[in-house]
């Protein structure tokens, strides 16, 4: 890995040994970053407008969140695997505007009152859900290796679910919902055991890798939270 990465410090048992307080630090720069940014583009009617067209689609709005969120993360990991901070943070990009775009659609489409609150909410949601998952993996000696391709299963039946929801019933499509929001949540599991175990030799993998899953979890939290207030407020 190289030396742009920052250095790390290799055991005698040859594994990474992680800095933790760098990896945190990192993923919630970046999580702090894409939740001011999807803000910010809410107040923006050609976001909102361009968003509400793209993700207005079942179809598209996956296309759309596969490339950037789901490409961006797969160009991140390619760059910290061959060291090129260039290409990582090209990756990251991508994946923070298909974050900030899916979430200043959502914030956009709801009352200016209820944004600022809605977000706040979420924040303390994803947080609470975060650290429950933190406590399980840390707290525990199970292994979750397999968690990565439970969660790509997830992926694919929440696609399968919402595909057949479009064309057949609503319900479908909540439900299609409710299995990508738990597809996040594995991932997540995944990515702070990979933590744990030093599964990746570079912190900067890491923290990507979490950012990503949080995210998820996040803007999953943000729709129903929005759906709850703007229930509340009507």
């Amino acid at each position: 890995m190289s030396g742009s990465f920052g250095r790390q410090n290799v055991q005698a048992a040859g594994t990474v040994d992680r800095n933790l307080s760098k990896i945190i630090g990192i993923a919630t720069g970046l999580i702090a970053v894409n939740i001011l940014a999807m803000l910010a583009l809410s107040y923006v009617p050609a976001v909102v407008g361009l968003g509400a067209v793209l993700f207005g689609n079942f179809f598209i709005g996956i296309a759309v969140f596969a490339v950037t969120v789901g490409g961006g993360s797969w160009v991140a990991s390619k760059g910290t695997q061959r060291g090129s901070l260039p290409l990582a943070g090209a990756g990251v990009t991508l994946t923070q505007i298909g974050y900030a775009l899916f979430g200043a659609t959502a914030l956009g489409l709801a009352a200016a009152s209820l944004r600022v609150p809605a977000i706040g909410i979420s924040v303390v949601i994803t947080a609470a859900i975060t650290a429950a998952v933190a406590y399980v993996v840390f707290t525990t000696d199970r292994n979750f290796s397999g968690w990565q391709s439970y969660s790509f299963y997830l992926f694919i039946g929440g696609f399968v679910l919402g595909a057949v929801g479009f064309f057949v019933s609503p319900l479908l499509l909540v439900v299609a919902s409710l299995v990508f929001f738990a597809a996040f949540i594995v991932s997540l599991t995944y990515e702070i055991w990979a933590v744990k175990e030093n599964r990746y030799a570079s912190d900067l993998r890491n923290a990507i890798g979490i950012y990503v899953a949080v995210m998820g979890v996040f803007v999953n939290v943000l729709i129903w939270v929005l759906r709850i207030l703007e229930l509340l407020d009507a």
